[in-house]
């Protein structure tokens, strides 16, 4: 028999964990189909793990797996969904018994779809893949305390993010015309500040930057290598330029984990790494939690 005083820590470490943030994004057709016309779920995301987040780092390479994984996750989460700061629904969510596909590992189908149904702009064949911006969170409500907003880029920012490109590509391969992608035609190229050209950009009441640009001018006819698409920079309040990142989306800025500072949340939209990445302790770490559809 086990004494009150180990019975009372095992029942605080119980009711520690049970209450441990979890962090997730809204997906209006996650669930239940695997060919982007299923039903809304909640992706489970990320658990924080001391200070650290961590990602469920749940993957699979065959069938038999997707009947196990699920044990992984919790069975069922409250959520309290957040678009621009403000909650707009409550929802119970229930891991299944079992995944079906791939890209459903980590998804939690909501109890009531109906309640959510107009919430997020479902996939539509010219635009197949929308960006999720709704978060979830097992917290009663978010905040963003760094107070992420759109700005436009401050031009030293430019130059320094500019300076960093240069450095990560200093000759990205190219061609000389679109007709061939013969051996001959394909070859190193320099690039041009110009054909840097600043997309989204964002800064914080710390003075953190972030900005997003896209190098122009690919003539191959085949898929671009990674320097050819957009990446994202950060930029600390002295002026250091931190590589965040390629082929990316920003889906949200919040505390969530109440403790006075913001996460950046991307999800990422191709490559290797398509699901999502968390930032967080003024970008010296990061999470990643992968999708994988194939």
């Amino acid at each position: 028999m086990k004494s009150p005083a180990l019975t009372l820590l095992l029942l605080s470490t119980l009711t520690a964990s049970a209450q441990r943030p979890l962090i997730g994004i809204f997906e209006s057709t996650s669930s239940g189909r695997g060919d982007n016309q299923g039903q809304p779920g909640v992706r489970v995301l990320f658990h924080q793990s001391g200070r650290e987040w961590r990602s469920y780092n749940a993957t699979c390479q065959d069938e038999a797996c997707l009947q196990t994984v699920v044990h992984v996750y919790p069975s069922v989460t409250t959520w309290t969904l957040i678009r621009r700061g403000k909650p707009v629904a409550k929802v119970a969510a229930t891991t299944p018994a079992a995944y079906h596909f791939y890209s459903e590992i980590g998804v939690q189908a909501i109890t009531n779809p109906a309640a959510v149904l107009n919430l997020e702009t479902r996939p539509t064949p010219d635009r197949p893949d929308p960006p999720h911006t709704i978060l979830a969170t097992t917290l009663p409500t978010l905040t963003d305390p760094d107070n992420w907003q759109p700005a436009s880029p401050f031009p030293l920012d430019v130059t320094h993010v500019q300076q960093a490109f240069h450095k990560l590509y200093p000759h990205p391969k190219n061609c000389t015309q679109t007709t061939s992608n013969s051996p001959s035609n394909y070859h190193d190229s320099t690039i041009t500040d110009q054909q840097l050209i600043p997309g989204s950009s964002y800064v914080s009441n710390k003075n953190w930057r972030i900005l997003q640009v896209t190098l122009n001018g690919y003539l191959c006819d085949g898929p671009p290598d990674d320097a050819w698409v957009d990446h994202w920079f950060a930029v600390s309040p002295m002026g250091e330029v931190h590589h965040l990142g390629r082929l990316m989306h920003l889906a949200g800025a919040a505390d969530f984990a109440h403790e006075g500072h913001s996460e950046l949340l991307f999800q990422v939209q191709g490559g290797n790494e398509s699901g999502y990445k968390l930032f967080y302790d003024s970008f010296t770490h990061q999470a990643l939690a992968t999708v994988t559809y194939h």
